[in-house]
């Protein structure tokens, strides 16, 4: 269990995850996780985190509903849920660190690529919903880390900065949903888990309120850039975490 100096540092990042997540519609573990990875065990960080992204999430949707596109997020939400349990035995099955290179390499080229105004042509297309919420439910985990690869595609359907936030915040709660059943299920669920994901609620109150302050101040331009910049930053320190043995 969390507690002195280890709760108060896993309070402020929380803090600092849940405003990116609330103000980009991801962004949590991609912020968090270096540092609960130094106070929790591998296995607990996971599950606190993304229990942590559900309940933010589900502020995060109360507040954007109305503004959601629940038919073109379907696809994406139906894929994510397939994937979760095919990603649980992915993960004992593949190679982490080939799927880290690739997946970072495909994030880093398609963010610059986004970058450009370029539409990408498969991601209006009626398969590409499904497909990109397999891949990213997937390499969120067999990674942790597979945000970008949904943002992707949420910043290429042209909506507006709270519809791109409702779609990732219905699709990953839903995953997150999903992949809590199973955590319970395998056994990752105890009361040391849930006590440190009870301590950390209120850094994740103080970072949604911080978000709400900062997506009144952020245009569309401004949003997109804010997108395409967690999605490069990520896929390049999974590459540096690679390469560089860290």
């Amino acid at each position: 269990m969390l507690t002195g100096y280890e709760l108060f540092f896993c309070i402020l990042i929380v803090i600092a995850a849940s405003t990116v997540l609330g103000t980009v519609g991801f962004g949590f573990g991609l912020v968090s996780a270096p540092v609960m990875l130094i106070y929790l065990e591998p296995q607990q960080a996971v599950v606190v985190i993304n229990c942590l992204i559900g309940l933010m999430l589900v502020m995060v949707l109360v507040r954007t509903w109305r503004q959601l596109e629940l038919r073109a997020s379907m696809g994406l939400v139906l894929g994510g849920v397939a994937a979760t349990p095919i990603g649980v035995l992915a993960l004992n099955a593949a190679s982490p660190s080939v799927l880290r290179i690739t997946i970072a390499f495909v994030i880093i080229f398609l963010g610059l690529f986004s970058l450009k105004n370029v539409k990408l042509p498969f991601a209006q297309n009626k398969v590409a919903g499904p497909l990109f919420g397999f891949l990213t439910s997937l390499a969120v985990t067999t990674i942790a880390i597979g945000g970008p690869l949904g943002a992707i595609y949420a910043i290429s359907q042209n909506w507006k900065p709270d519809t791109v936030r409702a779609a990732l915040a219905l699709f990953f709660l839903t995953s997150d949903i999903v992949a809590f059943g199973l955590y319970a299920a395998t056994g990752l669920v105890n009361q040391d888990t849930l006590i440190n994901i009870g301590l950390l609620i209120p850094g994740l109150v103080i970072g949604f309120g911080l978000a709400a302050v900062l997506v009144n101040r952020i245009n569309d331009q401004m949003f997109r850039h804010a997108v395409i910049s967690v999605i490069v930053i990520a896929g390049s320190v999974m590459l540096f975490r690679e390469f560089s043995g860290v």
